[in-house]
């Protein structure tokens, strides 16, 4: 597969996401009428921010479980034909010591070229992809996407190309997890340590994001707080008792805060034994769903919102489309995954 020409016309198109807990892969074909027909999607939990912390290095564990991963994914590539790929590391790798080692083990060993995208590159294709498969818009859009390692804040307009503001934060379900939620189950003083340390963390950040509204004039502060990747679709699934993982099903799903602390007290109780037989939840989340959910709690407390609108658009859709508007000079829709189903 040769990267460095631009693909022709109805051609296949392919996005690599390389997350702290998660890499995804979309394969898309451009059609003739320049929308994006899904023909792939796989996701594969690797736990590349396993043991991490700021400033360290990526540990061996987590690089081999990802270069398995991507190995899969250049079969998949060449399987399909792809002419074209958009591949970006985000958190873990960005704040890592050997990141560029990293990157050029994954191209040695499986031929995909893949480059750390900033947080300002990383805000504009997640709210490109969260867009996408958002139907129902309501204004502003405040959307969080809750990684393994971080949380990227956004405030967005529908009918705007790029964020109105961004951010990211250091703070994911990983990492959350490793620090404060390692018994099994949980005692409920490293519950609340870890509730806190969130809490003190995004303070600032969601204090940002409600000036930002006021000055736009929308007190007192009406807004769609919109949630995407792992940790929200999978509650998202909890909620629908759903298996197997249907994408299409949890877009525009509303989840209120009521039920989220329901789910919070239940797996609070729940040893990790147990939690994987739970429909919904995906094996390899289940010792760190309890931190995300936690931390989209705080977000919702610290905004005032009752309730959050769930995505599974984000990051990996945004990157093909990006990519796609760049070699093929056309302005693409992706094919709503209401309106698809992979074969």
């Amino acid at each position: 597969m040769d990267v460095s020409k631009p693909a022709p016309r109805n051609s296949k198109f392919a996005s690599i996401d390389i997350g702290s807990h998660t890499i995804r892969l979309l394969i898309a074909e451009l059609e003739e009428d320049e929308t994006l027909r899904p023909l792939c999607i796989e996701r594969r939990i690797t736990r590349l921010a396993g043991n991490f912390q700021e400033g360290e290095t990526l540990k061996p564990l987590g690089i081999t479980t990802s270069i398995e991963a991507l190995r899969e994914y250049a079969y998949l590539l060449k399987r399909f034909r792809v002419g074209s790929l958009a591949c970006g590391a985000t958190g873990v790798v960005r704040r890592a010591r050997n990141a560029n080692d990293f990157l050029h083990m994954v191209k040695e060993s499986t031929g995909i070229p893949a480059s750390i995208l900033s947080e300002e590159s990383e805000a504009f294709l997640s709210a490109k992809g969260c867009l996408s498969v958002l139907r129902c818009r309501q204004g502003k859009i405040l959307a969080f996407d809750l990684g393994g390692s971080s949380t990227e804040f956004l405030l967005t307009e529908p009918d705007r190309t790029e964020p109105l503001w961004s951010t990211s934060v250091f703070i994911g379900a990983a990492t959350l997890t490793e620090r404060f939620l390692t018994q099994d189950p949980p005692t409920l003083l490293h519950l609340a340590e870890a509730s806190n340390d969130v809490r003190e963390t995004i303070d600032s950040t969601l204090s940002d994001a409600k000036k930002l509204l006021a000055v736009c004039g929308e007190r007192p502060f009406p807004f769609q707080l919109v949630g995407t990747a792992g940790t929200v679709t999978t509650l998202a699934a909890m909620y629908l008792n759903m298996e197997p993982y249907v994408p299409y099903r949890v877009n525009g799903l509303v989840l209120t805060q009521n039920w989220l602390a329901a789910i919070i007290d239940f797996l609070t109780l729940l040893p990790l034994a147990y939690r994987r037989n739970l429909p919904g939840l995906e094996e390899g989340r289940e010792d760190i769903i309890l931190g995300g959910a936690l931390i989209v709690r705080e977000i919702l407390q610290g905004l005032g919102q009752t309730h959050l609108t769930v995505t599974d658009g984000g990051l990996l859709e945004g990157l093909l489309l990006d990519h796609v508007e760049k070699e093929s000079g056309c302005r693409p829709a992706l094919i709503s995954p209401l309106t698809w189903r992979l074969q």
